[in-house]
């Protein structure tokens, strides 16, 4: 009778849910099936099966792209994740200013990431009027454009300015978390500060890991502003991720078939890397257990 009433009362929720994400992800895998050319009314919407699918899994370009979108949201994520359990390490010690500190780390999490990427790439990184420009005006130095030359760092470094805090607020949660008799036990065995950080402290929050990994994850595959505003997939196509690719698709390509195909697929390949990242940290807690 219990589990029912349970079973009732979530029930409301799992519906909105639902109709929230799978209504959505159903109507985009119908356009997948479909060669739709906004563009071209004329030629109209004809039904092609898994042809769109079969025009990007022949293509090399959405290979070197999805590899790209790898390696950029690859090391983002396992900076945020280094440098986020350092700082949430930090944070939650006893120290004068811990307060102002927290409110200052945690700030770029609520900035808007196509603000971000105005604020970073004209009033911080433009060679003109911004602040690397001025710096190197008053040092006799010619200014780098790292939009131009260094966009793939770039990008990296701002994915990680962006979504760090997250890491950090999540981390922290779970570090403040750690009963304080577990701590005092460790100190009265003698347990130094590796000890403490990367043997004690680390294998207690990997369910927190997990959260922060999977949904960093997520905010890193669907990041699309912070692109946009800064490099624009440029220069050439160095920095195209594979939502940046939809949204080129869509636009400039006028093509919602192909569009939606390349949702689905990143879809899936989204799934497949949190599985993956699931499993392994499961193995890993084990083996600490």
């Amino acid at each position: 009778m219990n589990k029912n009433i349970e079973r009732t009362f979530v029930a409301p929720a799992c519906i909105i849910v639902a109709i929230a994400t799978q209504i959505p992800f159903i109507l985009t895998i119908i356009f997948s099936t479909l060669r739709w050319n906004i563009l071209r009314p004329d030629q109209g919407i004809k039904f092609v099966g898994i042809k769109n699918f079969k025009y990007y899994l022949t293509d090399s370009e959405f290979y070197i792209i999805c590899l790209q979108t790898i390696v950029l949201i690859g090391s983002a994520l396992v900076l945020c994740m280094v440098f986020g359990y350092l700082i949430a390490l930090m944070l939650d010690c006893d120290v004068p200013g811990k307060t102002l500190s927290r409110t200052l780390i945690l700030s770029p999490f609520f900035v808007m990431t196509t603000t971000t990427g105005v604020l970073w790439k004209t009033t911080i990184l433009n060679t003109n009027y911004g602040w690397v420009g001025t710096i190197a005006d008053m040092l006799g130095i010619k200014a780098i454009d790292f939009v131009s030359y260094y966009s793939r760092p770039l990008l990296v470094f701002l994915f990680v300015w962006q979504w760090m805090p997250f890491f950090v607020l999540v981390l922290l949660g779970g570090l403040q978390g750690i009963p304080e008799e577990v701590l005092e036990r460790a100190n009265l065995d003698g347990c130094n500060w590796f000890e403490m950080t990367f043997k004690i402290k680390l294998p207690m929050i990997f369910n927190h890991m997990q959260v922060a990994l999977m949904l960093g994850l997520i905010f890193l595959v669907k990041e699309f502003g912070l692109i946009l505003t800064t490099t624009s997939g440029g220069p050439g196509q160095k920095t195209y991720t594979l939502t940046y690719y939809i949204y080129k698709a869509l636009f400039s390509g006028s093509n919602v078939g192909r569009a939606a195909s390349l949702s689905v697929i990143t879809v899936v390949v989204t799934l497949t890397v949190i599985n993956l990242i699931f499993r392994t940290i499961k193995k890993r807690r084990e083996l600490y257990q």
